[in-house]
């Protein structure tokens, strides 16, 4: 019997939060070791879930927005997990520098 697929993820079974795609790519971010992309400080990687400090996996694209990039390595980021739910899916990430006063 074949497995139903998420909506939102056409031809994917166990695509989202708990497949075995998703387990490695939070993997593969989590080894980089990188900073908050939100706040820009470091996160504490031997923190475990539930603690605010401790790594998450944040969407750049929220995937309720856009589910087709749920897996897509380029729209995943590190982040704090209280960072993520702060900024929730409202799509809006860390503020840019703004424009330049001239072009270098």
């Amino acid at each position: 019997m074949p497995r139903a697929t998420p909506p939102g993820v056409p031809g994917r079974p166990n695509a989202g939060r708990t497949g075995s795609v998703w387990t490695r790519l939070k993997r593969r971010q989590r080894d980089m070791r990188l900073p908050c992309w939100l706040c820009g400080q470091p996160i504490d990687y031997d923190l475990q879930w539930p603690d605010p400090g401790s790594f998450s996996v944040d969407h750049v694209v929220p995937h309720s927005r856009s589910p087709e990039l749920r897996e897509d390595p380029g729209n995943l980021r590190s982040s704090h997990l209280l960072c993520n739910q702060k900024r929730g899916d409202r799509g809006d990430g860390p503020p840019a520098l703004g424009l330049l006063s001239e072009r270098w």
